[in-house]
Formats: structure tokens, sequence, C-alpha cells
């Protein structure tokens, strides 16, 4: 079962049924950076759902939502797509922009064609009503890639460098973390990871599972300085446990 990460919440999770059936759940996989987690959920009978392609969805295409919004159990809300691609200023994740009418405990719930196939993970509203999900394109690159734990210890936000590229500024370092260890400082600008240039705030990430012997290579510029630095951080793992 996949769901959001956000929803993920203490060591024992609970999964509970359309019909009212209650099951014990346990993690097998989350990232929180794209707000997605696998549960494995012994003993739910259910017909696993179709995914589409999300690259195929146009302006314009109707879809469905499927959820509990507000208690209310099996709710489907139906509406438009709106846009797809980047929802925010300074972000550069892609999700699918709906005109559909979302409430907490939608949060994780399919979005769906009208052919029934899922299309995103709803995950949020924006301001003006719009639903935020998570392009199943996303969703099955998650799935098919391992996650190894390792952890940079940023947090970062995309800035339009003055030819045009992508790179991200370091807003704040976790104490203890790889990137402290390196020596890395909030305001360094990210340009390049394993000697990529940046399309999105995902392929940092990319960069981070990819990396060879845990040991990420970034250039980066400080201080405003055009001057292009180099480091090697050695990145730290971090164990994802069983919530059951």
């Amino acid at each position: 079962m996949i769901t959001n990460a956000h929803v993920v919440r203490g060591q024992r999770l609970t999964v509970e049924s359309w019909e009212g059936k209650s099951v014990t759940a346990s993690l097998l996989k989350m990232d929180r950076n794209r707000d997605l987690a696998v549960l494995n959920v012994p003993g739910l009978a259910a017909e696993p759902g179709t995914l589409a392609d999300s690259d195929q969805l146009r302006i314009g295409t109707p879809v469905v939502a499927v959820g509990n919004p507000l208690g209310f159990t099996g709710a489907l809300s139906s509406g438009v797509v709106h846009h797809i691609g980047r929802a925010f200023q300074m972000s550069s994740s892609t999700w699918i922009q709906a005109d559909l009418r979302l409430a907490p405990g939608n949060s994780g719930g399919p979005l769906a064609d009208f052919h029934g196939r899922v299309v995103g993970i709803n995950t949020m509203i924006v301001a003006g009503g719009l639903a935020l999900a998570i392009p199943s394109r996303t969703v099955q690159a998650f799935l098919s890639r391992p996650l190894t734990g390792r952890k940079l210890g940023v947090v970062v936000r995309p800035i339009e460098r003055p030819n045009g590229g992508l790179a991200l500024i370091i807003l704040e370092l976790v104490s203890g973390g790889a990137a402290e260890r390196a020596s890395l400082l909030p305001g360094d600008v990210l340009t390049r990871a394993n000697g990529a240039r940046f399309q999105s705030v995902d392929d940092l990430q990319d960069a981070i599972e990819q990396a060879t012997d845990a040991l990420l290579q970034l250039d980066f510029e400080r201080a405003g300085s055009p001057a292009v630095r180099h480091v090697s951080v050695r990145l730290l793992s971090e164990r994802v446990q069983s919530a059951a």
C-alpha cells in the first residue's frame, strides 16, 4: 500500500478498510522529501489499483479523488486537471493540480482518471482551493529505486541562476549531519552533484542515493563569489525502522 509520508505517524500503524476492518501495518519504505511511504498491510483483501502514465494527462482531463475527508468514508470528488508542473514559485517539483474539493482525510488517497486508473497520490490543498497530487511517474520512480537511508543533512531551496539554470541554496544544516561535517554553510549555493547540474530539487536526492561508496561530490559557491568550490561529502545513513 502506498500513501503520503506525512500521514505515517508513530511506531504503531493501523489501516482501516472501507468496510471498517482494522489491520496492523508495517512501514517498508519512506521518502519524506517526496512525501511517499509504502506500507505492508497483511490480511487486507483489496484489489490493487492500476497505475496510468501521468505524463499523458492534459489540461482539462477529468479526474476523481477518493478518500475519507473529515471522516466521511469513501467520499468521491470530481474535477479537471488545472495544471501540471511547478506549484510554487520556488519549487521545481512536478505536481498535478486539479480543481478538486479535498479536506483532511484525503491525503494519501488516489487521484484517478475516469477509467479508474490511478494518475497520482493526493497530498495537499493550496491557496485558491487547488488540489495537489504527486504524479504516478514520481510514484513509480520511488517504488523502483531502493532507498539507502543516506542523509546529507540540509534544507535547500531552488533558485534561478543568472544563466537560466537551477541551483539549490542551503537554508539550514542539521546539527552533526554530513553537510555540517564537510564544512558546508547556510547560504552556500549548490550548483552540481556528482558532476551533473540540477534540473529539479529531486536531482539532489537522486545523487545522494546513487553516490558511489556513499561519497557525494558537490560543486558550490559561497558568499556571492562566482568562484566554484568543490567538496566530497561522506553521507550518513539513517535506518528506516518498521512501524509495527
